[in-house]
């Protein structure tokens, strides 16, 4: 596949990405990465508490600004995370906190109650620089409760790391992303045969590698 996607449009990414039809693209990658195109049409949450999963949608909107790559077609990357979780999972954790769906269920819950405790409303009201506040003080080892079924700083100190990486793997994993950002891992072969790379100097593509769609900032 050339690089039609010089030709798409710049402003929001297409519904479907052309990159879906090369033939550098398996079968089953490609359906894989088709059904992702629909997770968050008709899914609910099914993991975490109602309350959780507010704390979560606050906390993405600052924690992974999508609008500079996706416009205003953005993912729905709490509900991607809340998927995430119900499995399966790669089987690692921190030593120090319970298993993912406990320790995901009781981080959020203990930004809530530190939010009500604090600011006197939960946490989904809080404004941009108080959650960047609880996201710099999780990451510094500030931000936690010595309470049952809460997390304490240490361990929120590590959740905070899970927090981050699985966010970015849930909205890297989706093709419209991945069209924006040219990335181009997943076109290593087809059904008949590996095809793989030829082109691999710096700064170089192949022709069936779509290319970046961000511009930066002037």
């Amino acid at each position: 596949m050339k690089n039609e996607a010089k030709d798409a449009d710049m402003t929001h990414p297409s519904d479907t990405p052309l990159f879906l039809a090369s033939n550098h693209l398996s079968r089953r990658t490609h359906d894989i990465l088709k059904e992702r195109l629909e997770e968050d049409s008709s899914a609910l949450p099914r993991t975490l508490s109602p309350t959780a999963f507010a704390v979560l949608e606050r906390l993405v909107t600052v924690l992974l600004p999508q609008e500079e790559i996706l416009g205003q077609q953005t993912l729905n990357l709490a509900l991607r995370v809340d998927m995430a979780l119900s499995g399966p999972r790669d089987g690692w954790r921190f030593a120090e906190l319970p298993s993912d769906i406990q320790a995901w269920e009781q981080a959020l819950l203990t930004l809530n109650d530190l939010s009500i405790s604090q600011f006197e409303r939960p946490f989904p009201q809080l404004e941009d620089s108080a959650v960047e506040a609880f996201l710099d003080g999780m990451g510094e080892g500030k931000v936690g409760l010595h309470t049952p079924d809460r997390l304490q700083p240490p361990q929120m100190q590590k959740w905070s790391l899970d927090l981050r990486a699985d966010v970015i793997e849930c909205f890297l994993a989706d093709p419209r992303v991945q069209d924006r950002l040219g990335m181009s891992a997943n076109l290593n072969g087809g059904d008949e045969r590996f095809q793989g790379f030829e082109t691999v100097q710096a700064n170089e593509r192949e022709d069936f590698e779509p290319i970046t769609k961000i511009c930066s900032a002037a």
